[in-house]
């Protein structure tokens, strides 16, 4: 059996090792004992052994990405990145960028939301304009339900949306939107300022899910974020995030 089909295995079990959770992440079990300790990464310590729950690690993650060190998150998303173009979700590292799943119409600009439930509720009327999206109030009620947990609003007015979890049953595909409103909204971000940047990511497994978040975390350090506030086009948008992916992908 291949070690990709051993990883995808041991994924779906409830409680998984140390070394198993290291196996599938790309991370040393010292790095991962070390997020335990100084992170809270949630386990649970049964007869001197570590043991995780899927779910938790990859709430863990959604909230924690954009904090960690980024050659961690490269690590993660390389793992990610060879475990989908080893079974055929991806087909070359090229073709399936991260911003080749942004299509145009997946990007609103100068859009007006009072609050976070407008805001939500206008990320799905974007998702729907893909065509990509097959039950708009399924996701908006999994968006909804994500964010009741914590918010995925992030320091420097950006949010990382997404369902609960991966949602395979209503998307054609995996994809990307990207909306911009007027003024910022009150999204929750633990810096308490408002949020007027806004992902919603898409996807059909935890892999591409996981992978989708280390890229664009990856993507929106340096001056991405301010480059994002001023185009006025959707091609110039997508040309910002395009040319960001681009120059990481170079750096690997």
């Amino acid at each position: 059996m291949s070690t990709n089909s051993n990883t995808d295995s041991i994924i779906q079990q409830e409680y998984i090792s140390i070394g198993q959770l290291a196996a599938y992440l790309g991370w040393s079990t010292r790095f991962i004992e070390g997020l335990v300790r100084g992170e809270h990464l949630p386990g649970l310590e049964i007869d001197g052994q570590w043991r995780f729950r899927r779910d938790d690690v990859v709430d863990w993650l959604e909230q924690k990405i954009q904090t960690l060190d980024t050659a961690r998150v490269s690590e993660l998303e390389a793992k990610m990145e060879s475990s989908l173009l080893a079974d055929g979700t991806f087909r070359t590292t090229r073709s399936d960028r991260l911003t080749s799943r942004l299509p145009l119409k997946g990007i609103a600009l100068d859009v007006k939301a009072a609050n976070k439930a407008e805001l939500l509720r206008s990320l799905t009327t974007v998702a729907e304009a893909t065509g990509l999206l097959f039950d708009r109030e399924h996701l908006l009620s999994s968006l909804v339900d994500r964010e009741s947990l914590c918010s995925t609003a992030m320091p420097g007015g950006v949010a990382l949306c997404h369902p609960r979890r991966p949602i395979p049953s209503i998307i054609e595909r995996q994809f990307l939107c990207f909306l911009r409103t007027t003024t910022p909204v009150d999204f929750g971000a633990e810096d308490g300022e408002g949020t007027s940047l806004f992902f919603l990511l898409c996807t059909p497994d935890d892999r591409s899910h996981l992978h989708g978040l280390a890229r664009l975390a990856r993507i929106l350090r340096g001056n991405t974020l301010e480059l994002l506030k001023s185009p006025a086009s959707s091609e110039d948008i997508l040309k910002v995030l395009a040319d960001a992916e681009s120059r990481i992908q170079q750096k690997a």
